[in-house]
């Protein structure tokens, strides 16, 4: 430094100046507080707008692209411990749903464009299900078309029907009996195996095993879990016909129906394993009666002493129990596992059944209760702490059938058709008298009604109830109750497809001649196909 007085050069830290005696004061310079000297608190927003941005595009990351992602494969491979034969996932506990992530504004009934649950099908393009919902949707979807028979029990050959009326079969869900009769391709994960449609494994002797031949082939592809399949296998198979396509097996080429396999159980002796494992029972035990449940396998004492079976296999059937016993309407339920769509009270008694179907939210369910003495049905929606939401009381009836969408239930009770708010059970709509009714599918632009009458058969109205047009058949519809005779009903290739027992005619002793018959029609109402399935 220098000193200002004299200029002499002096030490940096100088006190005061030797030459002129003149001593020094250090004062520190202070600013004016201005808009531009604050420190650094015009800053300091701009870390914290990073962080927000950021966590904002993670957060998406997670939740909206998934439900974009395009779904890689129909089903998933077993769990280590399902049993063999199921090829479908078992969901896991620890999933994070999806559907009910949607808040989207419920929308209106005029306006409610979506699909009833009871159309929806595991295969289909339904990428936002999470594997809990896609296992609820399989279990609950019993919309196969049955190809078992042959012509003494159906009127038809069932093979000839899959390559003689393709604008019914193509592409619908299908069931039936086969053997594997030789392996085409098979990896770490996909089979294609060459099987014996309709043919069954038997054992005579109890010994030896056999095959009820039919000469009639097929192919099947599909994903294998813990055991492969292998020649002689008997299969039930519950799957989706694509068409007919050509093989070479064995230096043999085979122009035959393909079959795309969504589930399949072993069949031998005409007696099916279990389609559904333990763990797949307990994941919908779970979604139903929440954790905290006691799952084992059904016995005989659990029966109502009228209702005990001639038979119980082992695995067909589960007991469920939660622990919360303090609501009376559930407290011991059957769940069946040979065949999916059914949890049934073990508590109720003739004449009142009870029965459980999950909701299209995954947030609640549906509790369905007849009194066949009273003839009042009761519909009512839990949620999944088993909370009482809302409920319905029809007088007049012993029999209902009922889908939905997210919004509204549409069922048809003592031949009115309600269409009500899920969320309160009110009537969305005024209900409107449409005849009694076996058969209902919500469909994106209307409703699609089945009676049992020629007349009015098939019925189909906008999305309120206001009829659109009815379409007569050909047969009346053998109907006796909704577990055995109900039509099954399909979209198929944008065509509305129904197979059903028909009454062909009457025997010597006044009895009923029942034949399959399939009606196929287009979505305007007009006829493509209405046919007894005579070979």
């Amino acid at each position: 430094m220098f000193c200002k007085y004299c200029g002499k050069e002096l030490p940096d830290e100088s006190q005061f100046c030797p030459y002129c005696m003149t001593k020094f004061v250090h004062t520190q310079e202070i600013q004016p507080l201005t808009e531009t000297a604050k420190p650094k608190k015009k800053k300091i927003w701009i870390p914290i707008v990073a962080v927000i941005l950021c966590a904002a595009i993670i957060v998406s990351a997670v939740v909206i692209v998934p439900r974009f992602r395009t779904n890689q494969t129909n089903v998933s491979t077993d769990s280590a411990d399902a049993p063999a034969g199921v090829t479908a996932s078992t969901a896991k506990e620890s999933e994070t749903k999806t559907l009910n992530q949607d808040k989207s504004k419920p929308k209106s009934a005029e306006a409610d464009d979506g699909l009833g649950l009871m159309n929806i099908k595991i295969d289909g393009t339904h990428d936002d299900l999470s594997e809990t919902e896609q296992l609820l949707v399989e279990y609950f979807d019993k919309d196969y078309f049955y190809l078992s028979g042959g012509t003494e029990s159906t009127g038809a050959d069932p093979y000839d029907l899959l390559q003689r009326y393709p604008d019914a079969y193509e592409n619908a869900q299908i069931e039936f009996a086969c053997v594997v009769k030789s392996i085409i391709k098979v990896d770490s994960t996909n089979y294609t195996v060459l099987v014996e449609f309709g043919a069954q494994k038997v054992y005579p002797d109890g010994m030896n095993a056999q095959v009820i031949s039919t000469e009639d082939y097929a192919v099947l592809k599909g994903k294998h879990g813990e055991e492969r399949l292998i020649v002689g296998d008997g299969l039930y198979i519950y799957g989706r016909y694509d068409g007919i396509e050509t093989y070479t097996v064995d230096g043999k080429s085979y122009t035959v129906p393909s079959i795309s396999t969504i589930r399949y159980s072993y069949n031998a002796d005409f007696h099916m394993s279990p389609l559904y494992s333990m763990e797949d029972i307990r994941t919908i035990a779970k979604y139903v009666f929440g954790n905290n449940i006691k799952l084992r396998g059904i016995t005989e004492d659990d029966y109502p002493p009228e209702d005990v079976p001639e038979w119980i296999y082992d695995g067909e059937d589960y007991v469920c129990e939660p622990d919360n016993q303090s609501n009376a309407n559930f407290t011991k339920y059957q769940i069946r596992a040979a065949w999916g769509g059914g949890i049934y009270d073990l508590k109720s008694n003739w004449p009142v059944e009870r029965s459980l179907t999950f909701s299209a939210d995954f947030e609640h369910f549906y509790l369905s209760v007849f009194d066949h003495q009273l003839e009042t049905y009761i519909l009512e929606c839990y949620d999944r702490d088993l909370q009482k939401e809302w409920s319905r009381e029809f007088d007049k009836t012993t029999s209902s059938v009922m889908d939905y969408t997210k919004d509204h239930i549409y069922l048809v009770a003592n031949g009115t058709m309600y269409i009500l708010d899920t969320k309160t059970g009110e009537d969305a709509v005024t209900p409107k008298y449409v005849g009694a009714k076996i058969g209902i599918r919500k469909l994106t632009d209307g409703i699609l009604l089945i009676a049992k009458a020629k007349s009015d058969a098939v019925m189909k109205t906008d999305l309120v109830g206001n009829v659109l047009w009815t379409v007569n058949l050909n047969n009346e519809i053998f109907y006796q109750g909704p577990e055995e005779d109900t039509p099954i009903v399909q979209l198929v290739n944008q065509k509305y497809v129904m197979q059903y027992t028909g009454i062909a005619g009457k025997d010597a002793y006044g009895g009923f001649i029942t034949a399959t018959c399939i009606a196929v029609l287009n979505p305007d109402g007009s006829v493509k196909l209405d046919k007894q399935m005579m070979a």
